[in-house]
């Protein structure tokens, strides 16, 4: 019996949250986001693409599996720390 394969799912691909946006087509769990929830004002005031393009530059590599969205392992990283959460 063959070894089987197993698809993996794809890496997530950053998208700035400065892209245009067109009004009307926004998906139901966007029109419902409370813009005074602290993760969405955290979110809609940190300078994303400066920070993800630094990202980028240092964990890019033709060899091996693409790396995760900056956005997701740094967005991680900060909501680790301000909870105070441990890395268990």
């Amino acid at each position: 019996m063959r070894g089987s394969y197993k698809k993996r799912a794809p890496s997530p691909v950053y998208s700035s949250p400065n892209q245009l946006s067109f009004e009307g087509f926004e998906t139901p769990f966007e029109q419902q986001l409370d813009l005074n929830n602290r993760w969405v004002f955290l979110a809609r005031n940190i300078p994303w693409d400066r920070i993800v393009g630094v990202y980028d530059k240092v964990f890019s590599s033709a060899e091996g599996r693409k790396p995760l969205s900056g956005r997701l392992v740094l967005g991680s990283l900060m909501i680790k720390h301000l909870c105070k959460l441990s890395d268990r």
